[in-house]
C-alpha cells in the first residue's frame, strides 16, 4: 500500500504517539489506526453535510464500515 506523500508525516507522528505511551507498534498497526481516523473523520464530515436528521446516523455507520476509503467518499 502506497501512502502519499502528507501522510507520511502524519503516520509517524501517529506512531510517535502511540509509542510514546508506551505501546509497541509496527507500519501495519500504525496504518490501521490511521485508517480509522481516517474513516471516522469521513463519517463526521459527512454529519455535517447531511440534510435530513433521518438519513446522518445511517451514513455515518455505513461510512465506519467501509472497507476501502475511496468507497466511503475519499
Amino acid at each position: 500500500m502506497s501512502v502519499p506523500v502528507g501522510d507520511a508525516a502524519n503516520r509517524a507522528a501517529l506512531a510517535k504517539v502511540i509509542a510514546d505511551i508506551g505501546v509497541n507498534v509496527n507500519a501495519d498497526d500504525v496504518d490501521a489506526v490511521a485508517r480509522s481516523l481516517d474513516r471516522i473523520q469521513i463519517a463526521a464530515d459527512t454529519l455535517l453535510q447531511s440534510l435530513s436528521f433521518d438519513e446522518t446516523g445511517e451514513r455515518y455507520y455505513r461510512l465506519l464500515e467501509a472497507d476501502d476509503l475511496d468507497e466511503a467518499g475519499r
